[in-house]
């Protein structure tokens, strides 16, 4: 038994040695409790003390364990406090520029409150310019008097004669548009010089009367056989105003137009002269025509306003697209037909105009 128990203080002297060691090497105060744990009183074997009952040395190691902890621990919470301090050092730094950097900005704007500070007027925004609509395009209703004046005394004068344009301002000068047109009128038919027939089949040699136009002719159809005449029109002008900005634009204008026109007795009763039927004449054709313009616009209103127009017009080329109801070599009303046609294709068509003008 006396071998064990040495054996084991032998092994706990190794322990404490280099634990010793340990310690020494840190220069700890510790050192001097483990040395004394060695040069502790021996134990006899027989299980008496030479000296006073002691701690025994693993008492004393668990103590020095105790000791080695608690200083662990406090080394640990200086650790933790050192780096809390240098933390808020840091911080409070900080916030002492932070601070210090306010103040001065209320320095500075207190210093700027006092001193007198110069107004400046901002400038007046500049307005923008008004962009003022410009209404190019334009609808133009007219009614007017139309007179017809030719060869071999040729007068007549229309009881309708209405127009309707359109038109589109391409420039401030110029304007384009496309017009129709229609007109009517009663023609009195109290003469034969158109008839232009001059054999001895229808005239006697000493005398130019018709043997048609007898006392059964008269009794029929009057002194006079009531002619109806209507024209339509559709024309493709072009005008150049000599004013741009004023509220009276004249200007002067060149046409260029296609006709269709028409003649008709009114009474178509029917009279019977030898193998001559008469009462069923008719006479229509189509002709090219080119007109002359001098007129004024006359502006109210960006969009309301105006149109006197004075419009001279001719036929010229031959008619085309003719359509006759009887045929005019025994019938000489159809010859009057057609010769009255004839004149009026070829004849002087004014006319004088006045309408709305309306601009969009």
């Amino acid at each position: 038994m006396k071998t064990r128990h040495t054996k084991k203080t032998l092994l706990m002297l190794m322990f404490f040695g280099l634990t010793s060691q340990a310690v020494m090497a840190q220069g700890d105060p510790l050192l001097s409790d483990t040395e004394s744990v060695l040069s502790s009183e021996q134990i006899d074997i027989d299980g008496s003390f030479n000296a006073p009952k002691q701690e025994t040395a693993a008492d004393r190691m668990a103590k020095l364990r105790k000791k080695l902890e608690e200083r662990n621990e406090q080394m640990v919470s200086k650790k933790i406090e050192d780096m809390r301090l240098q933390e808020e050092q840091r911080l409070a730094k900080k916030l002492h520029k932070a601070f210090n950097a306010q103040a001065m900005a209320m320095d500075s704007v207190g210093t700027q409150q006092a001193a007198p500070v110069k107004t400046v007027a901002a400038p007046a925004p500049t307005p923008a310019p008004v962009v003022k609509k410009e209404n190019k395009n334009k609808v133009i209703p007219t009614v007017g008097l139309m007179t017809i004046s030719g060869d071999n005394g040729l007068e007549l004068e229309s009881s309708a004669n209405i127009n309707l344009t359109v038109e589109n301002q391409i420039s401030n000068r110029f304007s384009v548009g496309l017009s129709v047109g229609y007109a009517q009128m009663g023609i009195t038919d109290t003469s034969n010089s158109y008839s232009g027939v001059s054999s001895s089949y229808y005239y006697n040699n000493s005398t130019t009367y018709n043997p048609y136009y007898n006392t059964g002719y008269y009794n029929t159809y009057g002194q006079g056989r009531e002619m109806d005449y209507s024209r339509l029109n559709l024309e493709v002008n072009s005008k150049f105003f000599m004013a741009t900005e004023s509220t009276i634009r004249p200007y002067i204008g060149l046409g260029l137009g296609y006709n269709r026109h028409s003649l008709a007795y009114e009474n178509n009763q029917q009279y019977n002269y030898g193998s001559v039927t008469l009462g069923n004449e008719e006479f229509s054709s189509s002709y090219v025509s080119g007109s002359a313009l001098v007129g004024s616009e006359i502006n109210f209103t960006d969009t309301i306003g105006a149109v006197l127009e004075f419009k001279y017009q001719k036929g010229f080329g031959d008619s085309f697209n003719t359509q006759s109801a009887s045929s005019s070599y025994s019938n000489p009303d159809q010859v009057r037909l057609e010769n009255v046609g004839t004149a009026i294709e070829e004849a002087h068509n004014m006319s004088l105009n006045a309408g709305l003008l309306i601009k969009f």
